[in-house]
């Protein structure tokens, strides 16, 4: 999917009301590399899924548990990727919109249980993914 980034805004200034209305951010997410976070349950503040990664370490995808919040316009989730790999990664950002879609744009790091003492500095790790969402 193609987006003009200049012209993304947060959500809530979608929105023509006092109170910004909470976004429906449950089904089929997915990132440039594609990657595809599916989010199955949502409270309105809380949620839960599962997060497939396309790209690994591994021989393919490997798919891991998520929890993550939303607060406003803010959204942070976590994925362990236990027990595939002793590893968790934290995403936080923003729910924007563009055309009237939904998108997560946001920074992650990549923390993995280091193999050996000196190399604990390459065992954290960061990005950004921008996320689009497939299926509401």
């Amino acid at each position: 999917m193609s987006i003009e980034r200049k012209a993304l805004k947060p959500y809530s200034a979608s929105k023509t009301l006092t109170l910004a209305v909470i976004p429906a951010i449950t089904g089929v997410w997915q990132n440039e590399l594609g990657s595809t976070m599916t989010i199955m349950s949502f409270d309105g503040e809380n949620f839960s899924g599962t997060y497939t990664s396309a790209v690994s370490e591994g021989e393919g995808p490997v798919t891991g548990t998520l929890a993550g919040t939303l607060a406003g316009d803010a959204v942070a989730f976590t994925v362990n990727w236990s027990p595939t790999f002793s590893s968790a990664t934290s995403w936080n950002g923003l729910v924007l919109t563009s055309g009237g879609e939904l998108v997560i744009y946001s920074l992650w790091h990549l923390a993995s249980t280091p193999e050996s003492t000196e190399g604990f500095w390459q065992s954290i790790q960061a990005g950004a993914d921008l996320f689009f969402q497939m299926t509401p």
